[in-house]
């Protein structure tokens, strides 16, 4: 049996001749409101589906009632030919614009059991239309996997009777209330992340980190880089990740990590130096584990968590209200660099927006990202990185409770102004290729 599991802020896109059975589809595995289909809206204009004359007109109406559900946040599916790439183009653009997942169903249907069809339907589409519609369909098949879609299923005429779609949570959602501790950027202080750890009540077995009660730790991102232990750090948090007794999301410094790991070419600097030295200087058993284990839950990662039924959300560098609940390219970069204007400070760090100042939604949104003093919860939202790679507090705030807990920084460690020198690193780090991540 093929089964299609579909998340609930998706644009369903139909793609498939006439008589392909896209509508017979629709109507069985989704409710009649959400399917949009171009046929309707021709009659719609017109009072007949077979008004061609009316189809530029139809598809405006289409594409308003689409877009309109999208807006609400209503799973949509679009039935449609959906045959060349200028209209599927179309519908990614709307989908994109409200940040849905994109999901493609093409009907790879043999041309003759669509001619059978077609012969047995009130309304009759000339056979050189269905001989026109098989060969985009072809096209489409050999070209389709290079377009902006999430995911895409062909549904052949032997699954037609069998499939099963399956309408799921986004995997941000997780099915977990709680009591949390969500700690923000470590950057490498793992001194004071042992002793913030210790005073939240966990307990050190081994070489991980659990809490008696059955509490599970949230970290917020950037775990290593500025600070004087950075693989240890990382090491830590990989282990109450993979243990069970943690949850992470990754940070802009993560995901840096992260590139380098893959090989690819990097403009090392902003901290990532520091990891690096001590990467270096590992034994390379221990560098070939932090670099496994990192890639698999970097990989495993998603770009914020719904956690206690979407009452809390974290994210490293936040989240607009308008994002909760959804996907897409452009919320994962928000969550790792949060609002960006694009210009640069002096430091050479990105200027950002206070998207918090505006924040209305009714989750509880806790990031990090830009140290800020102190830890103050704003519009139902609150930052808790205070810095403690330079010199401020690591902090974590205890949910449900809305308490916080502090550990002073034990010296600042990181210069955001200093110059990086690579002449004790070997040659193979000293790379002045550069990617923007």
């Amino acid at each position: 049996m093929k089964r299609i599991q579909i998340h609930k802020t998706s644009l369903v896109v139909l793609c498939g001749s006439a008589g392909c059975g896209k509508s017979s589809f629709a109507s069985r595995h989704f409710s009649p409101s959400q399917v949009v289909s171009s046929d309707q809206c021709r009659a719609m204009v017109s009072d007949s589906e077979e008004d061609m004359s009316a189809s530029r007109k139809a598809f405006r109406v289409f594409k308003l009632l689409v877009d309109s559900r999208l807006s609400l946040g209503k799973l949509t599916v679009s039935d449609s030919t959906a045959l060349t790439p200028k209209a599927r183009r179309e519908l990614v653009t709307i989908g994109r614009k409200h940040d849905f997942q994109m999901v493609l169903i093409i009907f790879d249907i043999p041309l003759p059991v669509c001619q059978e069809r077609n012969l047995s339907r009130a309304r009759n589409v000339p056979q050189r239309v269905l001989l026109s519609h098989r060969r985009l369909l072809d096209k489409t098949l050999s070209g389709v996997q290079g377009e902006d879609f999430d995911s895409i299923h062909i549904i052949k005429e032997e699954d037609l009777g069998s499939v099963s779609v399956e309408i799921v949570p986004l995997p941000v959602e997780i099915p977990l209330s709680g009591p949390f501790d969500i700690i923000g950027d470590v950057h490498g202080c793992c001194d004071e992340l042992e002793m913030l750890l210790d005073r939240l009540g966990y307990l050190r077995v081994n070489s991980n980190f659990t809490h008696p009660a059955g509490r599970m730790a949230v970290f917020t991102g950037d775990l290593g880089d500025r600070g004087p232990r950075c693989l240890d750090s990382i090491e830590l948090v990989l282990n109450m990740v993979s243990s069970g007794s943690a949850l992470y999301v990754p940070g802009n410094h993560c995901r840096k990590l992260h590139a380098y790991f893959q090989g690819r070419k990097i403009k090392i600097g902003h901290g990532l130096e520091r990891t690096l030295e001590e990467l270096f200087r590992a034994e390379k058993s221990r560098r070939d584990s932090i670099a496994g284990r990192f890639l698999e839950i970097y990989e495993k990662a998603v770009p914020y968590l719904m956690l206690d039924r979407g009452r809390l959300v974290v994210a490293h560098a936040g989240i607009k209200e308008n994002m909760i609940g959804r996907l897409s390219k452009r919320i994962r970069r928000f969550c790792l660099f949060g609002d960006t204007t694009g210009e640069f400070d002096a430091d050479g760090l990105p200027e950002r927006r206070d998207w918090a100042s505006q924040y209305k939604g009714k989750s509880l949104v806790v990031y990090g990202h830009t140290p800020v003093a102190e830890a103050e919860l704003r519009n139902n939202t609150i930052n808790i990185d205070q810095g403690c790679v330079l010199g401020g507090k690591l902090t974590a705030l205890r949910y449900p409770e809305m308490e916080l807990a502090q550990v002073e920084a034990l010296e600042a460690y990181y210069d955001r102004g200093a110059m990086v020198s690579f002449a004790d690193m070997p040659s193979s780090v000293q790379d002045t290729g550069e990617i923007h991540l």
